[in-house]
C-alpha cells in the first residue's frame, strides 16, 4: 500500500527515543528542529516532522509520540506520557496541557489538521479524529474519555448510507466535560458549557449550558452564567484566599496574615545536610483598583502580588524589575517570570476555572 504507515513511529523511537533528553535535543536540532530553552523530551519519546518548532519550558512526557509535517508546539506546554499525536499538521499554544494517554489520528487527509488554542487542557483517554480539521480556541478544557471524531463513515455510500466529513469548531472559554462524543460539522460558541455524557451534533450557541443525547441548550443568559457585581468577586477571592491560606498550614506551612493591608507571609522549612533551613515567602492581596502612581512602591518586598481588578501597566513593569511575580484575575494574566509560590497561587486558583496567560516583558 502506498500510504501506509505504522500506528507508531517504531524505527524513531529505537533509533531516537531511547536517547536521553540532551542528547536527543541536540540530534533533533541537528535535523533542523527548532528548539527553545528548557525543553524535556522524556525516555522513549519522540517527535517526527518536516517542520518543527517547540517552545521553551515545554515538557514531553514517557514514551509519547509527536508526529506530522508542520508542527508548532508552544512554549510551557505539557504533553503526557504515552500520548500520541499524530496529525499532518499540529499547533499546541502557549500553556496548553495533553494529559496522559490522549490519541490523535485515525482516519486523515493530507491538509488535516488540528489547532489547540493557548492554555488549554485535554484530560487523559480522549480520542481526536481531525479527518479534516479540529479547531479548539484558547483557554478550553476537554474532559477524560471524548470523542471529538471529523467523519463518520463505515458503510457504503452506494448503498445510500451517509459518509461524512466536516470540520469541528471549538470556541474559547468552553468547558467539555467528560464522555462527550463531538460528531463532524459541530460548532461550540464561546463560554458554552457541554454536560457530561452529551452528543453533540450541530451548533451550540454562546455562553450557555447544553446537555443531553444529542445535547440541547436547558440555560442561557441571564441565569448561565451568573452576572457578578465587584462585590460578589470580592468576596470570593477573600473567601479563595483563606481556603488557600488553610491549604497551605495544612502542608505545614508557617503562613502569618497582616489584616491591614492583606498581606500574608508564608515560610517553608527544608532541610539540606541535616540543617533546617526556613524561606519567606511575600505575598500581598489587593481587591480595589490600583493607582498607576503606586508602582514605585506596591512591588517592593514582594515575591507575589494578586489583584482581582486589573494590574497597570506601571505595576506591571516595576514589579518585572524586581521578579515580583504579579497576578491579574481580571485580565486572566500573569508575569512571564516564575518563583515557587506565585506557582502555588496560580496553581489554586486553577482550582476556582481561573488560568493565566504568560505576559513577557520583551513582548510589551
Amino acid at each position: 500500500m502506498l500510504t501506509e504507515k505504522p500506528r507508531l513511529p517504531i524505527g524513531e523511537i529505537l533509533i531516537h527515543g531511547l536517547l536521553p533528553s540532551p542528547l536527543k535535543k541536540w540530534v533533533y536540532r541537528l535535523k533542523g528542529y527548532r528548539i527553545g530553552k528548557n525543553v524535556s523530551i522524556g525516555f522513549g519519546s519522540v517527535v517526527c516532522g518536516r517542520d518543527v518548532e517547540i517552545g521553551d519550558h515545554t515538557c514531553i512526557g514517557f514514551m509519547a509520540a509527536v508526529r506530522g509535517r508542520r508542527i508548532r508546539i508552544g512554549a510551557h506546554v505539557q504533553i503526557g506520557a504515552t500520548t500520541i499525536i499524530d496529525t499532518p499538521r499540529l499547533e499546541i499554544g502557549e500553556g496548553t496541557k495533553i494529559n496522559e494517554q490522549v490519541f490523535v489520528g485515525g482516519l486523515q487527509f493530507p491538509d488535516s489538521e488540528l489547532v489547540i488554542g493557548r492554555n488549554c487542557q485535554i484530560m487523559q483517554m480522549t480520542f481526536i479524529n481531525p479527518t479534516t480539521s479540529i479547531r479548539i480556541g484558547d483557554d478550553t478544557g476537554i474532559g477524560g474519555h471524548c470523542l471529538l471524531f471529523g467523519h463518520t463513515s463505515w458503510l457504503s455510500k452506494f448503498e445510500g448510507y451517509p459518509v461524512d466529513f466536516q470540520s469541528i469548531e471549538i470556541g474559547s472559554s468552553v468547558s467539555v466535560a467528560w464522555r462527550v462524543f463531538i460528531l463532524p460539522g459541530s460548532r461550540i460558541g464561546d463560554g458554552a458549557v457541554i454536560g457530561a455524557n452529551s452528543l453533540v451534533n450541530r451548533t451550540v450557541p454562546p455562553r450557555c449550558l447544553a446537555v443531553g443525547f444529542p445535547a440541547r441548550v436547558v440555560s442561557k443568559a441571564p441565569d448561565f452564567p451568573l452576572e457578578l457585581t465587584d462585590a460578589d468577586r470580592e468576596r470570593l477571592l477573600r473567601e479563595i484566599v483563606s481556603e488557600m491560606i488553610a491549604f497551605l498550614r495544612g502542608f505545614d506551612f508557617e503562613c502569618r496574615e497582616n489584616p491591614n493591608d492583606s498581606s500574608y507571609e508564608v515560610v517553608q522549612a527544608t532541610r539540606r545536610w541535616g540543617r533546617r533551613r526556613l524561606k519567606t515567602w511575600r505575598l500581598k492581596v489587593v481587591y480595589a483598583p490600583l493607582p498607576a502612581e503606586a508602582a514605585g512602591s506596591i512591588a517592593s518586598d514582594l515575591d507575589v502580588l494578586l489583584s482581582l481588578r486589573r494590574i497597570p501597566q506601571e505595576i506591571r513593569t516595576a514589579c518585572d524589575r524586581q521578579r515580583t511575580l504579579w497576578v491579574d484575575i481580571a485580565a486572566k494574566e500573569r508575569s512571564g517570570l516564575s518563583n515557587d509560590m506565585g506557582e502555588e497561587v496560580v496553581q489554586y486558583l486553577r482550582r476556582y476555572g481561573v488560568r493565566f496567560l504568560r505576559v513577557y516583558p520583551e513582548r510589551r
